[in-house]
């Protein structure tokens, strides 16, 4: 017999391999700590800034230092990149998105910035490339240490980057050559901690070397990232043995590469120094894995430590202002966060996908028999190369008379194809477009039928054409899922098809009910779900119509075909037979309806039918142009409602094609909806059931009204409407209020995950007055206080979704755990959480920062990404009827298991794995799936945001259907979505927005704010002199100081923020929907404030004009930041682009209200359009529709806080036209039950009778 060989685990750790993790030698902790260590080199538990040590040529671990796998990379020179402008770090220099005026608390506080694309160099000695623990070494050269690279502005708090809208734009950043380098920091105790390095003027973040630089990064940087694994995981988990160790560290990932066991023994020498310089060492040294890692060491260690010099002091890790203090940060920092727990059966099918270690909460999946799956798989290839060769075969077809249809017809229901009957029914296999090997040899080993062969169901034969009527299906593999799909799933397809008989390869099983799916049967599939190509959705098998279908004699058996007809007919106008309508697109129009018509741009124009010309080549409609009220604000007497549901009638007469009809709406007047004392309430009862549903009041001469005066009332007798279409309307408003009565009474229990305040909860609850929200988790302190204020119902847990779902289960399996505790009170315990029966409904908006906020182990290390995962084993727990799912739109590019190549690119892993794992695991749990990209502004929210959503629907619910864009904006993007698959990539376009469609118009700035107290930040430097300011605007600012309210804004105040808050009255009354919805509650607290500011950005903010976007170009010279007048600042290379302390136009709307607003920020227009401030904490939260009633509540009444709350949100209006959308499912199924109910009883009936 052969000798065995080594594992890799017993060639790194020989002794390990011998010993068990528990067997540790006594003396071995004496050994490593009996060393007298030097006194010049202080010792720091947290950060390592080392001092320089001279080399000694006969140092005893010179031999074993040669034995390290990285060698020093040869000798390189450092050349400024070609392209980029020659700019030095100075006192001056700043960035954007950091405040140039905040000094911060401390005169010698330094701030904190990003440095990519870099290199370190000494510019005494030709700009050799050096490594940075030359700083710690003395060579006898008289060094000089400096870096260059990409600086960019730093996030505390990765939300307040990766919530903005758009890619970082690596084109803006600006190429930097920094001062000498004082010294670098190394967190140890942190795994993801960052390496800094200080110069004079600030501290850099390293994130991404420059590729010329890579190997000497990689030189520096293996060790030292390997010790911060060992020291970090050593105080996380002290009783940790080897073996557990490896697991996790084979996980761990640098520059691309993942780490194997041998790197440890290559660089145990530097891990061994790194670790006798904590502070205390005894305390890392006594954790079993490490006592085994350090057996590999020399045990002389003197060498490595008496030689330190004190030229470069040891430091701490930079202060974080932010973080002093504030819990809602501190809880997102990666230390603090939990690790990812998941259900079995979502470990299983993470497997192999992250790189982070997943705790399972439950029996973990059973190892993979490898060779049981290497057996299957010849078998597998086997089988389909003999399928292969059998479609170079000329194939015999003979049939059988007994089989045909009818003596008229040549249609078959069964056929011979060489031997093999194939009937109606049958599923077979059909050649794909993938070219077929010519030889087996060709065929690769891990190839499987669906990779050559297509499914189709036979619906009928055409024996005198040879051809099969087929109805397709679709693979899995074949749609976006791609390689995440079940290799077993098939998807019905709405396409039928004909193919020739010749092409019928052989008959395959599959399973309409997966659970009766054999095991270990490969060749055998499953279908459970329809798929629409397209669209991307996958909804339940409508089983009665196939059942329906399948007993109809052929042709007549497909399916499909009756629906490709109606397609047709729908896109062709016909006229109604009683001569008083007309069918097209899947609606029937009549005389006296009011319809939507496509307009050319802006919302689609509004008609009342009076004629039907339908006997030309080119049917047309003669209809009663109708305006909408709210383009009357010029000629409407002052404070008076603009309502966008109300309407006016007009004498002028348009002529326009049928085929630009959209749809209709129901307009009534105003005094039919209810007696004159309650009219108000019946108005709002009437518009809150359907976004179809208008009012007028008057009618004028034209469309464009001169005139106010020019107006007639419209009465209900002086209207005249369509009676079905009426009649047909009430009908349904009647029913709907039976139906919300019965929900009201027994709403859907919801549990929304990372709820953040509640608004994408509340949102869905109020849209379909059909939830109630009696649970929430959400991590962060204040947003869990202002769920709970603004929710009181709510039982809202102050945790990590991690460590509850640990809890939820555990202890509602019956064991005996610990209750978590609320982290804004760790005295009080979590509420009682709901069983799996008791919940109906979740909401995520589940965090994914790995596709927005990129750094050195971003995608490897943060658990926030992984957070889908938790997601999928809370719907896994407890199987909730329908689940709504909400994140950015960079989520379609989360890849798995990608690498960072810089912090700007990942490159490999499976594209849009994310989205495809989640959708696979939505799946299998027995879910229907659809998503889609939604713009709020589309649906009546006053911002740009385009937030991505899924929303599922147990199989045999009512899946809910995307929601019709309301509102039209002229400048909102294409909403597909791309997701590549292999070579091919899939565009999916399932909602659509075009110019010309919509109901209404957006809502503007002033629609949505105008109705709130103004206010005027004072000017720190009102005498000044030199401002530079024209005459006029001296003047203008004079004439509005004195016609409103004026506040010291400037920092530090007694308050955190200045403004108005408490109840403070409007200053007139709502003039628009969007201000009456938002006032519909008083509120005890306006919060109608900014943040405090220093006096500088007060002094710039104050002297922007107020005039529709303006911004700092229009600020005189002396106000002027460096970053503004300077071609090589980030904004001049960006051709000083707008924005910078921008101003809000008052007839366009927000741009994205994000958690980090600031003048200076990225999302830099936050200037108010009218009044010299920035935009106050309510005006924000209109933006995002919350009412005033809603408060928002923060530690310490931090404004930054409050802001992120906002930033955070769902839009309400978007949530609410969710919501609607889920109350229409809910209710097309209850009238289908309460249909199917009254057909059984009236059978009853007869047969009693």
């Amino acid at each position: 017999m052969a000798p065995r060989r080594k594992t890799a685990f017993e060639v790194s750790f020989p002794e390990e391999a011998i010993t068990t993790d528990n067997e540790v030698s006594a003396s071995l902790a004496k050994t490593y700590l009996a060393e007298p260590r030097s006194a010049s080199v202080g010792s720091n538990s947290t950060t390592s800034s080392l001092g320089k040590r001279k080399l000694d040529s006969h140092d005893a671990t010179d031999s074993v230092v040669k034995k390290r796998r990285l060698q020093l990379p040869k000798a390189q020179r450092y050349r400024k990149p070609q392209g980029v402008q020659d700019i030095r770090e100075t006192s001056e220099f700043v960035i954007q998105g950091e405040d140039p005026d905040d000094d911060g608390s401390e005169e010698d506080e330094k701030p904190i910035r990003l440095l990519d694309n870099f290199a370190i160099f000494d510019p005494k000695h030709r700009f050799e490339m050096v490594c940075l623990d030359s700083l710690e070494k003395d060579d006898g050269v008289d060094r000089q240490f400096e870096a260059a690279g990409h600086v960019s502005a730093y996030y505390e708090n990765d939300e307040d980057e990766g919530q903005e809208d758009g890619a970082s734009e690596e084109a803006g950043l600006i190429y930097v050559n920094l001062g000498a380098i004082l010294r670098f920091s190394v967190n140890y105790s942190v795994d993801a901690e960052p390496f800094y390095i200080e110069t004079q003027y600030a501290w850099y973040i390293l994130r991404s070397p420059s590729q010329e630089y890579a190997e000497h990064w990689r030189y520096f940087c293996t060790p030292h990232r390997i010790a911060q694994i060992v020291i970090s995981h050593a105080l996380r988990w002290p009783k940790e043995g080897l073996r557990s160790f490896l697991d996790k560290f084979e996980s761990k990932t640098l520059m691309g590469r993942t780490f194997v066991s041998s790197d440890i023994s290559e660089n145990v020498i530097e891990i061994q120094d790194i670790i006798l310089d904590e502070d205390d060492p005894s305390k890392i040294v006594a954790v079993p894995f490490v006592r085994a890692i350090l057996e590999n060491a020399p045990s002389k260690l003197k060498t490595l430590n008496t030689s330190r010099q004190r030229h470069f002091t040891r430091s701490r890790a930079p202060p974080k202002k932010p973080l002093l203090g504030n819990i809602d940060l501190a809880v997102l920092k990666p230390e603090n966060q939990n690790p990812t727990c998941v259900t079995p059966r979502i470990a299983k099918l993470a497997e192999g996908y992250f790189r982070e270690e997943i705790i399972v909460v439950g029996s973990p999946p059973g190892p993979v028999d490898k060779a049981a799956l290497e057996k299957r798989q010849k078998i597998v290839r086997k089988r389909l190369w003999g399928l292969i060769e059998k479609t170079r075969m000329k194939k015999s077809v003979t049939a059988n008379k007994a089989n045909r249809v009818s003596i008229q017809d040549d249609y078959y229901t069964e056929v011979n194809i060489d031997g093999e009957k194939y009937k109606v029914g049958d599923i077979v296999l059909v050649p794909g477009d993938e070219e077929m090997p010519l030889k087996e040899s060709q065929l690769p080993e891990s190839a499987k039928v669906y990779d050559y062969f297509w499914f189709a169901q036979i619906m009928y034969f055409v024996v005198a054409n040879q051809v099969a009527h087929i109805r397709w299906f679709n693979h899995g593999s074949k749609t976006f899922l791609g390689e995440l799909a079940n290799p077993q799933e098939l998807f019905l397809a709405d396409h039928c098809d004909k193919i020739k008989l010749r092409d019928i390869i052989a008959k395959v099983t599959v399973h309409f009910a997966p659970d009766l799916l054999p095991p270990n049967k490969p060749d055998d599939f499953f279908c459970k779900f329809m798929h629409s190509l397209g669209v991307g959705a996958f909804t339940s098998l409508d089983r009665p119509r196939l059942e329906l279908f399948a007993s109809q004699i052929p042709p007549d058996n497909c399916p499909v075909c009756p629906l490709l007809v109606q397609r047709e007919n729908d896109t062709i106008p016909r006229a109604c037979e009683d001569g008083f309508g007309v069918a097209f697109g899947g609606a029937i129009y009549h005389y006296e309806d009011f319809v939507l018509y496509r307009a050319q741009i802006g919302p689609a124009n509004i008609g009342y039918i009076i004629g039907l010309t339908l006997n030309t080549r080119v049917p047309t409609v003669t209809a009663r142009k109708v305006g909408r009220m709210t383009v009357l604000k010029d000629i409407l007497p002052s404070n008076t409602f603009r309502d966008e549901r109300e309407l006016y009638l007009t004498e002028e007469i348009v002529t326009f094609k049928v085929e630009d009809l959209l749809k209709i709406i129901y307009v009534p007047s105003l005094e039919s909806l209810g007696p004159h004392q309650d009219i108000i309430s019946a108005r709002e009862d009437w518009l809150a059931l359907s976004h179809d549903h208008f009012y007028l009041r008057y009618s004028f001469p034209e469309l464009k009204v001169k005139s106010w005066k020019d107006r007639q009332p419209v009465g209900c007798k002086d209207l005249h409407v369509c009676t079905p279409c009426t009649r047909e309307r009430l009908n349904k408003r009647r029913h709907l209020y039976q139906f919300l009565d019965i929900q009201s009474r027994n709403p859907l229990k919801t549990l929304d995950l990372f709820g953040g305040v509640g608004a994408f909860s509340q949102g869905l609850a109020q849209g379909s007055k059909s939830l109630k929200v009696t649970h929430a988790i959400e991590i962060s302190p204040s947003a869990a206080k202002t769920f709970e204020i603004n929710s009181p119902e709510t039982k809202v847990a102050n945790q990590c979704a991690n460590e509850m779902l640990r809890y939820i289960i555990k202890s509602q399996q019956g064991h005996q755990v610990e209750v978590p505790k609320q982290i804004y009170d760790d005295k009080k315990p979590v509420p009682t959480q709901p069983r799996p029966q008791e919940i109906d409904v979740i909401t995520a908006g589940f965090p994914c920062q790995s596709h927005s906020t990129l750094n050195m182990y971003k995608n490897v290390e943060d658990m926030k990404s992984n957070l889908i995962l938790t997601t999928l084993s809370f719907m896994d727990y407890y199987l909730p009827r329908f689940a709504f799912f909400e994140n950015v739109p960079g989520f379609l590019q989360f890849n798995l298991n990608a690498q960072q190549v810089s912090s700007h690119k990942t490159i490999g892993g499976i594209p849009s794995g994310g989205l495809k794992l989640f959708v696979r695991a939505l799946l299998d749990l027995g879910y229907q799936v659809r998503f889609g990209l939604l713009p709020a502004q589309n649906y009546g929210t006053p911002q740009r945001r385009l937030r991505f959503f899924l929303y599922v629907a147990m199989d045999g619910e009512q899946l809910t259907e995307h929601p019709e864009p309301t509102h039209d904006f002229p400048e909102t993007k294409t909403l597909q979505i791309p997701i590549r698959v292999g070579k091919i990539l899939h565009i999916l376009s399932p909602v659509r927005v075009a110019s010309g469609i919509a109901r209404h118009s957006y809502v503007s700035v002033a629609d949505a704010i105008f109705d709130l107290p103004h206010f005027d930040w004072k000017n720190p430097n009102s005498s000044r002199k030199s401002s530079g300011q024209s005459p006029s605007h001296q003047k203008e600012r004079l004439q509005h100081g004195r016609t409103i309210l004026s506040f010291d804004c400037q920092k530090p105040g007694s308050q955190p923020y200045c403004g108005l808050q408490g109840e403070v009255d409007y200053i007139c009354l709502p003039e628009t929907r969007y201000q009456l919805v938002a006032r519909a509650k008083k509120t005890k607290d306006i919060q109608h404030y900014t943040k405090r500011f220093d006096l500088h950005k007060i002094e710039r903010v104050v002297n922007i004009p107020i005039k529709a976007n303006a911004d700092y170009q229009s600020l005189p010279h002396g106000m002027l930041e460096w970053q503004f007048v300077d071609p090589s600042s980030s904004v001049g290379r960006k051709k000083y682009r707008p924005g910078l302390y921008g101003r809000v136009d008052e007839n366009s709307i927000f741009q994205t209200t994000v958690t980090n607003m600031d003048p200076t920020a990225k999302q830099c227009r936050v200037l108010h359009p009218t009044d010299h401030r920035m935009l106050t904490v309510r005006e924000l939260a209109r933006s995002q529709g919350f009412p005033d009633s809603f408060v928002f509540e923060a530690e310490g009444n931090n404004v930054v806080t409050m802001h992120r709350q906002i930033g955070n949100a769902v839009p309400l209006p978007l949530g609410e036209a969710l919501g609607r959308e889920l109350r229409e499912s809910l209710y097309k199924k209850w009238c289908h039950i309460s249909e199917t109910a009254t057909l059984v009883q009236d059978d009853s009936d007869d047969e009693n009778s």
